[in-house]
């Protein structure tokens, strides 16, 4: 006996099933293809159906007038962040970048003009008299040996004094301070330059390179000792400035010993000759 033939509301009911799972599936396709559901609605029939199968086609970005759903505002909140980062106020000029000099091989050495020699000073002028320099005379044996300083006497038949205490402490002592043990720290061959500079108290003096070679570091510290004290204390001398040739001396010795932008007097014991 055949079955008997399904009743009409089974049949609506399947094709409602099936129109319902059919949406389902569009809507999945839709929101796979990067729509939103929006935009499935608006423009749903011909349009969207075309779009099923073409998902490797580049599609065209379709502008939203909510600012919310691109990312239009955050790259204005960037942008804000980045004027904000970079202000200049308005009383302050923008710093400006030197050209530097580069020829691939080697770095350009800069010499400040204060660290340049002042070859143009007024000299000094005194009456004759008897003017004092300082030499050494070391005490004890071997390790426990110590330098003082030592305080002589010239005879200055007047003029100009800095030249004449630098010949002074270039010659050394006498043949009678020598029999006394009398020394001087600073080197034979050393050479000074007649030209020099009084400013506001400072005395500013070249020598030659053999200032600095020879001898340990207490040496050196001697030598510097010799010039500080024979100057200073003397024709209204505060300080004195070194330099070596054209070139202010920032350190001396091999072992670089640093020195201040102003040289004074070290405390030491003094002996009178």
């Amino acid at each position: 006996m055949a079955p008997p033939p399904l009743q009409t509301n089974d049949r609506t009911k399947s094709l409602s099933y099936v129109l319902a799972g059919l949406f389902f599936v569009l809507v999945l396709i839709e929101k796979s293809l990067g729509f939103s559901g929006q935009g499935m609605v608006k423009n749903w029939s011909k349009d969207s159906f075309k779009n099923i199968g073409n998902s490797g086609q580049k599609r065209m970005p379709v502008a939203s007038s909510d600012p919310f759903g691109n990312g239009e505002w955050e790259d204005d909140l960037a942008w804000e962040e980045e004027a904000l980062e970079n202000t200049v106020a308005i009383s302050e000029k923008p710093a400006q970048t030197k050209p530097l000099l580069d020829d691939g091989f080697s770095i350009p050495e800069v010499t400040l003009p204060e660290d340049r020699f002042p070859f143009h000073g007024k000299s000094l002028k005194e009456d004759a008299g008897y003017l004092s320099v300082y030499f050494l005379k070391f005490y004890g044996q071997g390790k426990n040996s110590q330098s003082q300083l030592v305080k002589v006497t010239r005879q200055f038949n007047g003029g100009d004094p800095i030249p004449f205490i630098l010949s002074q402490l270039q010659n050394g002592p006498n043949p009678e301070e020598k029999s006394k043990g009398v020394l001087n720290s600073l080197p034979k061959k050393l050479r000074f330059d007649t030209n020099y500079k009084m400013e506001e108290g400072i005395l500013h003096i070249s020598f030659s390179r053999d200032l600095e070679i020879g001898g340990s570091p207490e040496i050196l510290k001697d030598r510097l000792d010799q010039i500080c004290y024979s100057f200073i204390g003397n024709f209204g001398i505060k300080g004195v400035v070194l330099y070596i040739g054209n070139t202010r001396l920032r350190s001396l010795g091999g072992d670089g010993m640093t020195l201040p932008d102003v040289l004074v007097r070290n405390p030491r014991k003094v002996i009178l000759f």
